[in-house]
């Protein structure tokens, strides 16, 4: 997947469906989640929606200044590897301000901060690199 990213230029629309058939996915209902893990991949992407429909969870999701401030799954999936994200693990970030726009590539970000919580939606910091 990584020669696909090289494919996606930062700053630029992208639907989910483009997306799956960039990636080679039968349907975007593979990357439909918050958070996607690729298996078998060192990837995290983020698929972020500030405005979100009012039957969605309301997580507290902003960009503010080239930083993102995103609230984890309240399933907490992905959250430790989030947080460990080193050289290993790239995190990509796909960001939209209103629910059923396209999302805008924000491209490879990094953790700078960190809340873990249990009983709510941890809190995470990114920038891009």
């Amino acid at each position: 997947m990584a020669d696909k990213f090289s494919k996606l230029t930062k700053g630029r629309e992208y639907s989910r469906k483009m997306l799956a058939a960039l990636w080679g996915y039968a349907s975007y209902h593979a990357i439909a989640r918050g958070v996607v893990t690729p298996s078998n991949d060192r990837y995290i992407i983020l698929f972020v929606t500030e405005e979100k429909q009012e039957s969605s969870v309301q997580y507290k999701d902003r960009l503010e200044a080239g930083r993102l401030r995103w609230e984890g799954p309240e399933d907490h999936f992905a959250e430790e590897r989030m947080s460990a994200a080193s050289s290993q693990d790239e995190i990509h970030v796909f960001y939209r301000r209103r629910h059923h726009m396209d999302f805008t590539y924000l491209g490879r970000m990094v953790v700078i901060a960190h809340r873990a919580h249990s009983t709510r939606p941890s809190e995470f910091t990114l920038e891009c690199v």
